[in-house]
């Protein structure tokens, strides 16, 4: 009996294991992981834990593992309004050595806005923590993904490099984003027009279509939004 323990056959996802090794030595991040939310500062992109820590497992054979450091609660640990979480994440390469790297994650602490009611009694008052258990793991979350994007995952989103998914066909040492499938072109395209702050009836005007289902080259409709974006003509 062999007393060898295998976790996953890589045979199975080797295309898997490939494809975020490519994507952490080229610094891109698939376009269908991209994700949009609202921040202090304005809308922000954002890849979520999962594909990060999918990858992280990919990436090192399941080699790697987080711890936290410490807490912080402001103003304090009675009344918090924001969570913080100095986290470290540990890489290990294949003879065991350890690549580590350690940041801060946070999070604001969710509340209930009014009065929430069952059965007829009060459940809950308005201003009551709803799980202050949800908002550390938001915390760690934040932490740990942060502490991953040093090791280059998903490091374009959270380097603060404007996103654009087609590459000019004239530009050989373009960094934007190649992508090759119809959907996740169409995405992309769908992404720029939004990043662009273009309507969509004006897009669909621009491009020459009724929707963009009705779209068969989508570099040639890229290429028109951004002709007209970059011609500086009023949206």
């Amino acid at each position: 009996m062999s007393d060898k323990i295998t976790i996953f056959n890589t045979d199975s996802y080797g295309k898997d294991i490939q494809a975020a090794i490519k994507s952490l030595i080229t610094g891109k991040t698939p376009i269908t992981e991209v994700r949009k939310r609202d921040s202090r500062g304005g809308e922000v992109n954002y890849v979520n834990g999962y594909y990060m820590f999918r990858q992280a497992s990919l990436i090192t054979g399941f080699r790697w593992s987080s711890r936290c450091l410490q807490e912080k609660y402001v103003p304090n640990e009675d009344s918090p309004v924001e969570i913080g979480a100095l986290m470290e994440v540990i890489l290990y390469d294949q003879q065991g050595n350890a690549f580590s790297h350690q940041s801060w994650g946070n999070s604001d602490v969710k509340r209930y806005g009014k009065d929430q009611f069952k059965d007829g009694k009060k459940a809950h008052s308005a201003g009551e923590i709803i799980s202050l258990f949800d908002d550390l793991k938001a915390a760690y979350t934040d932490g740990i993904k942060k502490c991953l994007s040093y090791f280059g995952i998903a490091n374009d989103i959270y380097g603060g490099r404007e996103l654009n998914y087609f590459k000019d066909q004239e530009d050989t040492t373009s960094s934007e984003v190649t992508v090759t499938n119809s959907s996740d072109l169409r995405t992309a395209l769908d992404a720029y027009i939004r990043n662009r702050h273009v309507r969509y009836d004006k897009a669909l005007e621009i491009i020459g279509v009724q929707s963009l289902n009705d779209i068969t080259d989508y570099q040639a409709a890229y290429q028109r939004i951004k002709e007209y974006v970059e011609g500086g003509k009023k949206i």
